[in-house]
């Protein structure tokens, strides 16, 4: 997992929301895939499609080491009376500022308490974490499996 690319899809995300765009390509990688799905079912995207440089695809395409440089996740932002519905996306993670918690401290994140210094969640508000090392959840549902993991971005 690269920091890098997971701050440069919040980035992207927000600044596309800000400006009113509909629809919009990111570069597909699993985190990628992940993020824009959990998106997809907290409510803060309308549709999530694999695609390549041109657009979706019309009918399915496999990744393989040939293509991927061309694959794209074609993601369709939701707006609610001309205002986005992703008011805010930021990083928790930071290089220097990894946020590791226990299931006990990600429990209590889901049940709005203050985690050192990851602020509470608030109603219409998420917070991913890394559970495993391939695989990124919605803060309660971390908390509901009872799973350790990493804060990684938080989106409003």
């Amino acid at each position: 997992m690269s920091l890098v690319h997971l701050s440069n899809l919040c980035a992207h995300l927000k600044n596309c929301s800000h400006v009113n765009i509909a629809k919009t390509s990111i570069p597909f990688s699993r985190m990628h895939l992940q993020v824009a799905l959990g998106l997809y079912r907290e409510g803060f995207l309308s549709s999530v499609q694999k695609g390549s440089t041109s657009g979706p695809d019309q009918k399915p395409v496999d990744v393989t080491p040939d293509n991927i440089a061309t694959r794209r996740l074609w993601v369709d932002l939701k707006y609610r009376k001309n205002t986005p519905v992703i008011r805010e996306i930021s990083m928790i993670l930071r290089p220097g500022r990894k946020v590791n918690m226990t299931s006990t401290e990600i429990r209590a994140l889901a049940s709005g308490l203050a985690v050192r210094f990851v602020q509470p969640l608030q109603p219409a508000e998420v917070i991913f974490v890394r559970t495993l090392p391939t695989e990124i959840m919605e803060v309660q549902e971390a908390a509901k499996k009872g799973l350790a993991g990493m804060a990684l971005c938080r989106v409003k």
